[in-house]
């Protein structure tokens, strides 16, 4: 036979303290002149992949989904992170300034 003993006062507290984080689509946007993406060379592309990746591990909320262009530089790129401001966070330390074009939190509605 065996017995269980429950010590309800730890397991409330186990309950009540476990932070629960919400994760948000978030789109950064390069639309206007100077939000555009520039054309690079590959060797420049592959450093600043690997800098952007080392930034990437000092937010383990946050998932970098890609970025989509069209010839001219216009885009977006696609997030799941906690919020907009966590991403204009990260944009800011890769390029040494805060996003030209909006960062925002959008729903899926389709």
């Amino acid at each position: 036979m065996y017995c269980v003993n429950y010590d309800y006062e730890v397991v409330s507290w186990i309950i009540y303290t476990k932070e629960v984080r919400a994760i948000a689509k978030v789109i950064e946007f390069h639309f206007t002149e100077k939000g555009r993406l520039p054309k690079i060379s590959p060797e420049e592309l592959e450093g600043f992949k690997k800098k952007f990746a080392d930034i990437l591990k000092e937010y383990p909320d946050v998932k970098y989904n890609g970025t989509y262009t069209n010839e001219e530089g216009m885009g977006i790129c696609d997030w799941d992170a906690p919020n907009a401001e966590v991403v204009k966070e990260i944009v800011t330390k890769a390029l040494g300034a805060p996003p030209a074009d909006p960062v925002i939190v959008v729903e899926k509605i389709m």
